[in-house]
């Protein structure tokens, strides 16, 4: 009997032993087949990638372990998820937390604080965004400008001694608060009554903390190279790595500095000053009718005396010349159909109109005369954005082209399908891959990639995103390169991009197939000097 049982159960033995058994997930996701492009400019090779946790667990040619999730990449580029240095996510993060214009582009960072302007202070604000839980990473600059108007506002004078220290106090506690350096729109009111030296001296508190310096320069127009220079000294007497924003140049009679805007930047970096670029590959550019069509010194003080130099027959008349030559020589085109209003919140049925069909809507022939008196209702009524085609595409191709150039779009988080935004916030960093890449060969998809991801890292001193490595974040997109392509225009902006398949942040799907998910995995970033 008791022989039978112990013959029996040895037969049990054998049976379990050849059932198959589940085997325990080694990763949380595995992705295979892809063709990698790490992020670093070298060529891409082929390996699988093993995500556990948060964290880039094993990169190998196969990689056979068990995955909770794998997706396959073959015929796909895996590459870092894209680091977009400057947005105005402000516009529009509490209504899409998801930020699904960016994330379905393989972006997976998102900077706010660009051109001078930031919440102060900074902390509040930060905090904000954790509580709202946000798809993308985010990370914060403060703003110059800002700073300026909390000190002095929107007046053009120097600083006193005095003011100038509480402005350095409220730098240092922007980068306390977590800012990753300053930011300044030095074409911007009130960042356009600021002398050099001043700028310099903000610049110092926050390259001593560890900080950069990022400038939408003075004059992007005439003054171009004055500019480039001064963003150049700025960084160079403040002694922190600087950079010209959205660098581009703007009216007919302009085109071609790129030339010697890239050689200036050149001369300073052989020189030993830590300059850089970043652009969007759009030949327009967009800021407020205001900003772009009226003189800077016209807009001190605020709405009210902006209306009372508009009241005043003298004044009006000198604003009226200096329109119109902005209209015919910078920011205009040289045609009031160059420049077509974005969001006009006192009345939407002109979002997307152009200048020149707004005249003509008001009784008026489309001239550049009367477009400048259109400018100037559109003021009084309570302004408008505005999109301005007014740059050469090879001076675009130009500054993409030159290696210390990264992307970064500019663009906002768009509430979908309402006003007529600027068709950068939806297509940036796919049309790089597609336009400019795939299609123009302009770069090669490598250094596309590079100026998306690990240039932008290390610029921001991220040493844990950008490259696709073991041990890093696993931010990742997966992409294919035959079909990735911009679709928003700017008579439709409101298109997703394309040919984005998947996009990971801190190892979770966000983008999956066509659809966000509901992972909202993004962190806040903070900079070095955060207490």
């Amino acid at each position: 009997m008791r022989a039978s049982l112990t013959a029996a159960a040895f037969i049990c033995l054998l049976v379990l032993a050849s059932v198959p058994r589940a085997q325990t997930p080694i990763y949380d996701l595995l992705i295979t087949n892809g063709r990698l492009v790490d992020g670093t400019g070298s060529p891409w090779y082929r390996a699988d990638v093993a995500v556990r946790g948060d964290t880039i667990a094993r990169i190998a040619p196969r990689i056979d372990a068990p995955a909770t999730r794998t997706i396959d990449a073959a015929g796909k580029v895996v590459s870092p998820g894209f680091i977009d240095l400057h947005t105005h996510a402000r516009r529009g993060i509490f209504q899409v937390p998801g930020a699904d214009n960016y994330v379905r582009q393989g972006v997976t960072t998102i900077m706010e604080g660009p051109d001078g302007s930031s919440p102060l202070p900074i902390k509040p604000f930060l905090d904000r965004v954790a509580a709202l839980k946000v798809t993308p990473n985010f990370g914060m600059f403060v703003g110059q400008g800002t700073v300026r108007d909390e000190v002095i506002g929107a007046i053009n004078r120097k600083a006193t001694e005095a003011e100038l220290e509480q402005m350095r106090g409220l730098v240092r506690q922007g980068m306390e608060d977590g800012a990753f350096g300053l930011s300044s729109g030095l074409f911007y009111v009130p960042g356009t009554f600021t002398p050099t030296a001043e700028v310099v001296e903000l610049a110092k508190v926050a390259g001593r903390m560890g900080g950069i310096y990022i400038s939408h320069m003075r004059d992007e127009a005439n003054g171009v190279l004055d500019s480039v220079r001064e963003t150049i000294e700025i960084g160079e007497k403040g002694g922190l790595p600087t950079q010209i924003t959205h660098h581009k140049v703007i009216g007919k009679k302009n085109w071609g500095r790129a030339v010697d805007t890239l050689k200036l930047v050149d001369e300073a970096r052989a020189r030993g000053v830590d300059a850089t670029i970043d652009q969007y590959p759009y030949t327009a550019s967009a800021t407020s009718i205001q900003a772009a069509l009226m003189p800077a010194y016209a807009l001190e003080g605020g709405r009210e005396a902006v209306l009372k130099r508009l009241q005043t027959p003298g004044m009006r008349n000198e604003l009226h010349k200096e329109t119109v030559r902005l209209i015919a020589e910078e920011r205009g085109g040289g045609d009031p159909n160059n420049v077509q209003l974005s969001r006009c919140d006192w009345d939407h049925s002109l979002d997307g109109k152009h200048l020149g069909d707004v005249t003509k809507g008001r009784g008026l022939e489309p001239t550049i005369d009367n477009a400048a008196e259109t400018v100037f209702w559109i003021v009084e009524k309570g302004g408008c954005g505005g999109i301005f085609h007014a740059i050469d595409e090879d001076d675009l191709q130009r500054i993409l082209r030159h290696p210390a150039t990264m992307i970064a779009s500019d663009g906002e988080v768009p509430v979908f399908g309402q006003a007529s935004p600027h068709p950068r916030s939806y297509g940036t960093f796919v049309r790089v891959l597609g336009r400019y890449a795939r299609d123009l060969k302009t770069i090669t998809l490598e250094e596309a990639v590079r100026k998306m991801s690990a240039f932008p890292a290390q610029r921001l001193g991220l040493a844990d995103r950008g490259v696709l490595r073991e041990g890093m974040k696993a931010d990742i997109a997966v992409f294919d390169p035959a079909t990735v392509r911009d679709m928003a225009t700017f008579e439709r902006p409101h298109q997703y991009a394309e040919g984005v398949t998947q996009v990971i942040v801190n190892g979770q799907v966000a983008f999956d197939a066509g659809r966000m998910t509901d992972a909202r995995p993004g962190r806040i970033l903070y900079g070095p000097a955060r207490r």
